[in-house]
């Protein structure tokens, strides 16, 4: 176990650095004229306007908008797309007529189903939430598919033929192989519902977080708009590597077991 901890403390090390010298080439480019201070201002400039836009009651009505939108969006996308999944994947026949359409709208760019939502619901808070339900809803549907495959059948049948319940098969075989699958499934259905908000937003809203860094965008102010992202990009990876935890714990409990 000893001499497995410098690795593992390797990567996050080199995570670190890697960021520390994206961070410190984007202050000296900028400080130094390399890049043109206007299209890409100081990082330590931009941090300071997050610092601000954290105390701006404007900005912080904005986020709660688009806070309360994702969280409303996800657990419809998490329930529908595992429960859907779980119901495709224990049928072969019915996952073998629809993987193809799936696989078909995965491929597709959602946002070309945009003004489509925008024409049935409007530009209000619902509309938000049917369009990012449906860009996060493949991801986890796809999950819970792969979630049900990955059960060994070998342990399915010998449960049956000591006569395990359907309920007893779920809890005690189903789930405890599947939670690693389900998690990451999740993991991915975070991640595009919070895209399919903030795309909905920049598209067509009066409040929220994608609306404002659009206007900011066509306003050419680039310190808020960088600072804005930031701010995304900062939730939502934090986000991630909390449901990424929880993957890799649950990974190694089946393993242990």
């Amino acid at each position: 176990m000893s001499s497995n901890r410098p690795t593992a403390w390797l990567v996050p090390a080199c995570q670190l650095g890697v960021l520390a010298l994206f961070a410190g080439l984007w202050e000296v480019s900028s400080r130094s004229g390399w890049v043109n201070p206007e299209l890409l201002p100081p990082l330590s400039v931009v941090l300071l306007i997050l610092w601000k836009l954290l105390r701006d009651p404007a900005f912080l009505g904005d986020l709660r908008v688009t806070t309360a939108e994702t969280i409303v969006a996800y657990l419809i996308v998490a329930p529908t797309g595992l429960l859907l999944g779980f119901f495709i994947g224990e049928r072969r026949w019915l996952y073998r007529a629809t993987n193809p359409i799936l696989q078909l709208l995965m491929a597709t760019p959602k946002m070309i189903f945009l003004p489509i939502f925008i024409l049935a619901f409007g530009i209000g808070f619902l509309e938000k939430v049917m369009f990012a339900s449906m860009v996060g809803i493949f991801a986890t549907v796809i999950a819970g598919i792969a979630a049900v495959q990955s059960v060994p059948q070998g342990l399915m049948r010998v449960a049956t033929a000591f006569g395990a319940t359907r309920l007893q098969i779920y809890t005690r075989i189903y789930f405890p192989a599947m939670i690693p699958i389900i998690i990451g499934g999740m993991r991915l259905g975070l991640i595009f519902t919070i895209f399919g908000v903030l795309l909905s937003e920049m598209y067509a809203a009066s409040r929220g977080v994608g609306q404002t860094l659009f206007s900011w965008g066509e306003q050419t102010r680039l310190a808020e708009l960088l600072a804005g992202v930031l701010l995304v990009v900062a939730i939502t990876v934090t986000l991630d590597e909390l449901m990424r935890f929880g993957e890799r714990r649950s990974r190694r409990r089946r393993v242990e077991a």
